[in-house]
């Protein structure tokens, strides 16, 4: 349902309302996808997807994309990225590192796991 006035007769590209609002689009219509795009906050670019084509391909770019997407914040949020001169420092990693790696691992399995479930429940098959 449009929220923009209606015009009395149709122009002649046959287009009744040539500004529709974003409000508009939030009452019914919606995008067809295969595969999301995401924000860095984590949430859909897309109005209200459908998810189309094969589940299990979505499924799993989904789960790569959110897992990689939570280690990078858990690291960013515990100490910044940095890197070291090559050479420089112990091959074996201290307890802080350690800690940080199981956070990342943590973060990325709960994201995996919630991109999984939200593309499940948008699937909509393969769209033909």
């Amino acid at each position: 349902m449009a929220t923009t006035p209606k015009k009395d007769s149709a122009p002649e590209t046959g287009v009744l309302q040539d500004k529709p609002t974003t409000k508009a689009a939030e009452h019914g219509d919606h995008d067809r996808i295969a595969m999301p795009s995401v924000r860095a906050d984590g949430s859909w670019d897309q109005n209200n997807p459908e998810v189309i084509g094969d589940l299990d391909t979505a499924v799993q770019a989904a789960r790569e994309q959110a897992s990689i997407r939570a280690s990078s914040a858990v690291d960013v949020a515990a100490r910044g990225v940095t890197a070291e001169p090559e050479g420089a420092g112990s091959s074996e990693p201290d307890a802080e590192v350690k800690a940080l790696q199981e956070a990342q691992e943590k973060a990325a399995n709960a994201a995996a796991d919630a991109a999984e479930r939200d593309i499940k429940s948008r699937h909509q098959g393969l769209g033909a």
